[in-house]
């Protein structure tokens, strides 16, 4: 019997739901055994010896990030699973409200991090300052639930041998131009816009995006491929897509045709949210790598792959931007409240 991807995934948010309810939200608290500063939580999670984690680093990335602690903590051995998107997420939490809890340290995407904090599924809240004075604020949850290092840029692509020095765009208003209608590559997910919401306002964006899709864009889904697509002359070029996925490309083919331009108002959305879990096997374990993941010591290897942070001084990421002269737009730790709705009238006004 052939069953649908839709169908399955209404069942396992379906069954979510049924657990929050069989598992009411119990009051938020600290694992048992967990430091109470920074020099103990690292001899207790040397102890430990182990740290499980499921975020969304892949292939090559995970050594280059993770390069840093495994030399200052060489004792934590690191278990690291990838996993991407919502459908990860969910069928966690479900376990972890059944019991069973697989990771110390999980992303939490954007549209689960309510339920995750609210069904008492997380450790929290923690300090996080009080163990990293020195992280930024944008890298820690209001809340106090989450961590966060790895940020997201998002950028104008094109290919230098299709597109003349005088074409290039210069800000996101470039797009609109009828230079490019009929020519420009645009994501069907408009995670770019979303980004733009602190920055621009809800109208702003709506009459933007309208306007966007009056230049009549190539529709794509997923940039990875656009990217590649871009490289290989069938593109010129991509209003609005991942700086990581460009500087993939380039690390692996420093010839590759693909080139990038900084609008002056760049949206950086937040990559991975990490949250210890409340039934962690190994909690200072957990609490020293997600909030090292958010220090200014993970940067050197996040700059590496085009997730530094922009909002922490001395990085390349900071250097980059302020070369460019253009200000970084964090999208906030709020995004789940706006992005759900932003998203739908979005999708509507481009029929997708």
């Amino acid at each position: 019997m052939r069953v649908s991807i839709k169908s399955v995934m209404s069942s396992v948010i379906g069954l979510v739901g049924v657990l929050l309810l069989a598992f009411p939200a119990f009051p938020a608290s600290l694992p048992p055994g967990l430091g109470s500063s920074l020099d103990q939580v690292e001899k207790l999670a040397a102890k430990e010896g182990n740290v499980n984690i499921v975020a969304s680093l892949d292939g090559d990335e995970i050594e280059i990030v993770l390069e840093g602690f495994k030399k200052k903590y060489p004792g934590i051995r690191v278990n690291y699973t990838t996993a991407t998107g919502i459908d990860s997420g969910e069928r966690i939490l479900t376990e972890a409200l059944s019991g069973h809890v697989e990771f110390d340290v999980v992303k939490v995407v954007y549209e689960l991090q309510g339920k995750y904090i609210k069904s008492g599924t997380l450790a929290g809240p923690i300090d996080w300052t009080k163990f990293f004075p020195k992280t930024p604020k944008e890298h820690m949850s209001p809340q106090g639930y989450l961590a966060g290092g790895s940020f997201y840029p998002r950028v104008i692509a094109y290919n230098p041998t299709l597109v003349p020095p005088d074409r290039v765009p210069r800000k996101w208003d470039d797009c609109l131009d009828p230079y490019w209608k009929g020519k420009l590559v645009v994501d069907v997910r408009p995670a770019t816009w979303i980004a733009l919401y602190p920055a621009w306002g809800e109208q702003k964006v709506l009459d933007f995006v309208k306007k966007l899709k009056e230049n009549n864009p190539i529709w794509e889904r997923g940039m990875s491929k656009s990217i590649t697509m871009l490289a290989s002359g069938e593109y010129a070029m991509i209003c609005g897509t991942s700086y990581p996925s460009i500087r993939g490309v380039l690390r692996k083919d420093p010839e590759a045709n693909v080139k990038f331009a900084w609008p002056g108002e760049v949206p950086v959305g937040l990559n991975e949210a990490l949250g210890v879990m409340s039934g962690a096997k190994n909690p200072n374990a957990g609490l020293l790598l997600a909030g090292w993941l958010a220090s200014a010591d993970a940067q050197r290897g996040y700059d590496k792959i085009g997730r530094g942070s922009p909002f922490l001084d001395g990085t390349d990421a900071q250097r980059e931007f302020q070369k460019a002269k253009v200000k970084a737009i964090f999208s906030g730790w709020n995004e789940g409240e706006y992005a759900p709705g932003l998203t739908k009238k979005i999708t509507a006004i481009w029929g997708k």
